[in-house]
């Protein structure tokens, strides 16, 4: 039986060395190899159009700050011909978003976002955990589904900021203490947002009208009576179901989407360690395991369909048509 392929999936690799891995996705499930482009210690990428925009941890000799490199992506899904390391101006960049063109960048360590290449905001402030909130910490920048004003996650504040496209304030809505705000995914109806906390493993609901975010309710993401030591991670909205990846528990959660408000379903096991990110492709789930330096595709039942092992440090994976 001849398997075709239905994506183009590029997995981040941030170690030394390392680079971004482009693999076919068949309809079967498995991942083959296509493609390997080297950059040091990529954080993120974000695609649009024919171009991939890649963060880069600490490229520069001179100093510590992150940059922004751009790709183009030929019709095969190869990245070729980058362009020249920009730098977003602070330290740990860790997320990115794109819009005609429009690249905003969060840097984690420095507590602020860029609009590249000049537009900086930092925030203020600390949260209640001495140790992960001792300073903000910008964990996620997004743009809401109008498209009209931008999101971004600060876990050190435990606060989602709301600016607009020229990242001028807009409206800010706080989750509960020491809870670690860190990724949010919208409904697809985009009346609300859904915020995955890092340190308490909670889901935080708001409610989005145009220009503000009202805060709802925080419901676990863990099984009933689990004790031991995990944090939140990747968070994406699928059929009506929020998922969130566990590092600690390795695992994945899911729970149902009513109206605005979350039901637990179940936590599966993601068959890796340290579940950094995971994307939903189709049929399958892609899953970057950043401590077993591997790559776990799974069916929507959970089920594993493929392993690809010896991935240094997978952290990111998004995916394109093939």
């Amino acid at each position: 039986m001849i398997h075709n392929p239905l994506y183009n999936i590029y997995i981040a690799s941030c170690t030394n060395g390392g680079g971004i891995y482009q693999y076919h996705l068949y309809d079967d499930g498995c991942l083959k190899l296509r493609n390997f482009t080297q950059m040091d210690s990529p954080m993120y990428m974000a695609s649009e159009n024919n171009s991939m925009y890649i963060l880069l941890r600490s490229p520069f000799s001179e100093s510590k700050e992150s940059g922004l490199v751009v790709c183009d992506i030929s019709t095969d899904g190869k990245l070729q011909a980058p362009t020249g390391i920009i730098s977003t101006k602070g330290e740990v960049a860790c997320h990115l978003s794109v819009n005609c063109e429009d690249v905003y960048c969060a840097n984690y360590i420095s507590g602020s976002v860029i609009k590249m290449p000049e537009k900086l905001i930092k925030h203020e402030g600390k949260g209640i955990n001495p140790i992960r909130q001792e300073a903000p910490h910008a964990h996620y920048v997004g743009f809401t589904p109008d498209k009209e004003f931008v999101c971004v996650v600060d876990l050190g504040l435990d606060t989602v900021f709301l600016y607009n496209k020229n990242l001028e304030f807009i409206n800010k809505v706080q989750v509960p203490q020491g809870h670690g705000a860190r990724h949010l995914v919208f409904s697809d109806n985009g009346k609300y947002c859904f915020v995955a906390n890092e340190l308490k493993s909670t889901v935080s609901i708001l409610e989005y009208k145009i220009g503000e975010l009202k805060y709802v309710d925080t419901v676990s993401c863990l099984p009933e009576g689990y004790a031991g030591e995990t944090t939140a991670s990747a968070i994406r909205f699928n059929e009506d179901h929020i998922y969130v990846s566990n590092r600690g528990l390795d695992t994945i959660s899911v729970l149902k989407n009513q109206n605005g408000k979350l039901v637990y379903k179940d936590t599966y096991s993601c068959n890796g360690n340290f579940p950094r990110d995971f994307d939903i492709v189709g049929n399958y789930i892609i899953c970057t395991n950043e401590k077993s330096d591997s790559i776990t595709v799974l069916d929507k039942n959970f089920n594993v369909v493929y392993i690809e092992s010896n991935v240094k440090s997978p952290i990111c994976v998004i995916s394109r048509d093939a």
